[in-house]
């Protein structure tokens, strides 16, 4: 495969040292400071800028060359790619025939050593071209690429005037913070008035009440004076024995009641709570 000449190469290769020496010169030059006067550092300066704009002329005028090479080199590096991977393909059939025993030994060390030497000539070969593609592609670039002209130092900045002393106002400080309000405790409950309790039994007047009553029970047990037998049925009666409730004020009440009940067998006046005749004990409910 035809290659660019060696003349070509060499004009490139001195045509591109050229080219970054000029471009140093023109960024040193703004560091000579006051050696010289502007006027002679901007002349110095737009001689190489002259020699350099040369140079990239030069260049272009090859450009057509370097792409043609860079189109060689990229066929090139495909045919190089396709002979690795039969190289390498072939090598791993090899071993398969090895491992079910077509090949002895020796036939597969033989064949293993030759293939493994022609794949790394071919693996460096390929690291070879890419190398030259990839200088080929930057040289491009350089020359299609519009040069960027250095730009001229900045001149010293000015010398700032001393910042004016200002009042900056502050809002005054807070010194003191407002307490934090307690948390309202709720009201307590109220409290339950107790229930009035009931009225406590009159014992002794209970007491005083059976006893009244206990005599008038044995008088209506004992016979008739007149010898006759009380024939009379006494009506059913719920208790003997009045209920606690009432007779707390019992005692009380009774003085206070006329006799108004007048007894069937002696005709003695009872009070209308009496059951028995205060007299003659006869029952006052059988009357």
């Amino acid at each position: 495969m035809a290659k660019m000449t060696t003349d070509t190469e060499v004009t490139i290769e001195s045509l591109l040292e050229q080219r970054s020496q000029y471009e140093e010169w023109i960024l040193r030059l703004d560091t000579t400071g006051d050696k010289a006067s502007p006027a002679v550092r901007q002349r110095v300066r737009g001689d190489y800028e002259a020699r350099l704009e040369s140079v990239m002329e030069q260049l272009r005028g090859r450009g057509a060359a370097i792409a043609e090479e860079l189109e060689r080199q990229h066929a090139s590096q495909a045919e190089l790619d396709r002979e690795r991977r039969t190289a390498e393909e072939e090598l791993a059939e090899a071993e398969v025939r090895h491992s079910v025993g077509e090949y002895s030994e020796d036939e597969w060390r033989q064949h293993s050593e030759q293939s493994k030497k022609g794949i790394e000539q071919l693996r460096s070969r390929l690291r070879a071209i890419g190398s030259e593609i990839t200088r080929l592609t930057e040289i491009q670039a350089l020359i299609a690429g519009t040069r960027a002209t250095p730009a001229p130092a900045p001149p010293p900045p000015a010398p700032r005037a001393a910042p004016r002393s200002e009042v900056v106002e502050q809002a005054s400080l807070v010194t003191h913070v407002a307490d934090e309000p307690e948390p309202v405790q709720p009201p307590p409950p109220k409290s339950r008035q107790p229930e009035p309790a009931a009225a406590p039994v009159d014992e002794m007047a209970f007491l005083k009440s059976v006893s009244d009553d206990e005599p008038s029970r044995l008088a209506s047990r004992r016979p008739n004076p007149e010898g006759s037998a009380t024939t009379t049925t006494a009506a059913p009666r719920e208790s003997s024995v009045p209920s606690a409730t009432p007779a707390a004020g019992a005692g009380k009440a009774a003085s206070g009641v006329a006799k108004t009940l007048k007894c069937g067998e002696c005709g003695t006046l009872n009070r209308p709570t009496e059951w028995y005749c205060e007299r003659c004990g006869a029952e006052l409910a059988g009357v």
